[in-house]
């Protein structure tokens, strides 16, 4: 029965990826960016559905269980606090995205900018740094389903996921995983409460679950020293570069107008009321499951919805748990080769964008299979590395907001100075007694900027892209009296 239903979710998934081909149109722009028509419900549906992937019900409970409450603080703080950031900043890059007929943001960097070292050097972050972000989704793809008992191997577990992220990418671009995000974020939602049901069904008392986690270490305290540090510092950096993810910017890129994307920002924090039921289950699992380590913390949470569910449930949770991981890889692949077919490679025509781009995808997912089955990782780990040199990307998006003197190859070496300092430390293995790596990274990034400003500053300061305001095309996604209201007031100004 487990099988049966884990066959039929992935199969109800192919079906909406097929779906998504009706009415889709046969550009680049279709493609990429679903030609920019996509309204308020579907541009929050994608935009969560790539936020909340599979290091929601897997890498949480996992970090969780080895790191205790601090890993909690952290994962949901910098979420939570990103909203209000993505609130103010989001519809500005849809504004500037539509102004420089931009796809991705180094297409807005070269734009703004008119700056092809920037542009080059902010493509390359973005393809470096998505990496550890797919080997996330296909280690996740593999706990799960190796996690709860369906026999299969790690190769065709990861093949499973790549195959229908190939499907959903090829037939129909960005479509496919907007659609399917449907499907994702109710059975995402759904695994959720079914499992915190199970836990409180066994243990009606939050308290008796709290203390059985206690039991040996405390792991709903944060220490002070070094693992306090290390939550703060990693929860505001990450904060800041929530919204720096090359997929988010292509999702926010294909809405219909940035009352959309606005919308989005003001109803996407309801998603957070699912974690404390996530963090229940978590607490759960460290007296359910004891003695996992290493990589094997990341079966916390399927291990508990192995033993408390029956089989047809543990089908649904492993189609969930497939399902946010093959959505979030086909979006990344998508914007992978993206990145690269517009904005790596040189003189590569429109009509030359969309097949190359399907190439590099192939190329993409070929090098996550590898990582996946070659280095196993913790999926915290994972996180955070494609944080250390997204985040980077802040610096250029900050000063396209604000008029500024510094000159574009300035930001370009501040973001590979920024991007090296976080692999150089990270591969060195230094602590630097709890601090996240990224922020000195970020430090470096600044100095450059900074040095670059005094030493040989800009003629004339770039325009602000604030201050470029214009009125919002009316969006039929928004409930109509809010658009109207938002539009009439950001015209006025």
């Amino acid at each position: 029965m487990t099988i049966v239903m884990f066959v039929i979710v992935l199969l109800l998934a192919v079906g909406i990826g097929l779906y998504s081909r009706v009415g889709a149109g046969k550009s680049t722009a279709d493609f990429l960016v679903g030609g920019r028509s996509f309204g308020s419900v579907v541009v929050f549906i994608m935009v969560v559905g790539e936020v909340y992937s599979i290091g929601t019900i897997i890498g949480f409970p996992g970090g969780v269980y080895a790191h205790g409450v601090g890993f909690a603080v952290w994962f949901m703080g910098y979420i939570l606090l990103g909203y209000p950031i993505g609130y103010f900043l989001l519809p500005l890059l849809w504004k500037a995205g539509r102004q420089y007929n931009a796809m991705t943001l180094p297409d807005i960097f070269r734009g703004h900018f008119k700056s092809r070292p920037l542009e080059l050097t902010a493509a390359l972050i973005g393809v470096v740094f998505l990496i550890p972000w797919a080997q996330l989704q296909l280690t996740g793809l593999e706990v799960a389903l190796n996690g709860l008992g369906l026999g299969l191997t790690p190769l065709v577990t990861v093949l499973i996921g790549v195959g229908i992220s190939l499907v959903f990418v090829l037939l129909s671009g960005i479509r496919a995983p907007a659609f399917v995000s449907f499907l994702k974020d109710l059975a995402l939602i759904a695994v959720i409460l079914v499992v915190a049901g199970f836990v409180l069904n066994k243990v009606p008392n939050v308290a008796t679950i709290i203390t059985h986690a206690n039991v040996g270490s405390e792991h709903t305290t944060i220490p002070g020293g070094a693992p306090m540090l290390n939550t703060i510092s990693t929860l505001l950096f990450q904060t800041i570069g929530f919204y720096m993810f090359p997929f988010v910017i292509q999702a926010v890129l294909s809405g219909k107008s940035p009352v959309s994307i606005r919308y989005t920002q003001i109803v996407m924090p309801l998603y957070m009321l699912m974690y404390p039921f996530i963090l229940l289950t978590s607490f759960f699992a460290i007296s359910a499951a004891p003695g996992l380590t290493g990589a094997d913390t990341n079966l916390a949470f399927i291990e508990v919805a192995r033993q408390l569910l029956p089989d047809w449930l543990v089908g649904l949770v492993a189609g969930g748990a497939a399902l946010c991981a093959i959505v979030v890889l086909a979006a990344s692949a998508l914007v992978i080769g993206t990145l690269f077919s517009r904005n790596v490679l040189t003189n590569i025509s429109e009509a030359r964008q969309k097949p190359m781009t399907q190439v590099v995808i192939f190329v993409y997912l070929a090098i996550s299979i590898v990582l996946t089955l070659v280095v196993p990782t913790i999926m915290g780990t994972l996180i955070n590395t494609a944080y250390y040199g997204l985040t980077q990307l802040i610096v250029p998006v900050l000063l396209m907001i604000f008029p500024t003197r510094v000159r574009p190859g300035a930001m370009a070496a501040g973001l590979a100075v920024g991007a090296l300092t976080s692999i150089g430390i990270y591969l060195s293995g230094a602590t630097l007694g709890g601090l996240n790596i990224g922020v000195p990274a970020l430090a470096a990034n600044l100095l450059v900027v900074g040095i670059g400003r005094l030493v040989s500053p800009a003629a004339e300061p770039t325009q602000s892209l604030a201050a470029r305001r214009r009125r919002i095309p009316a969006d039929s996604g928004a409930p109509a009296g809010w658009t109207h209201h938002t539009a009439r007031k950001e015209s006025a100004s």
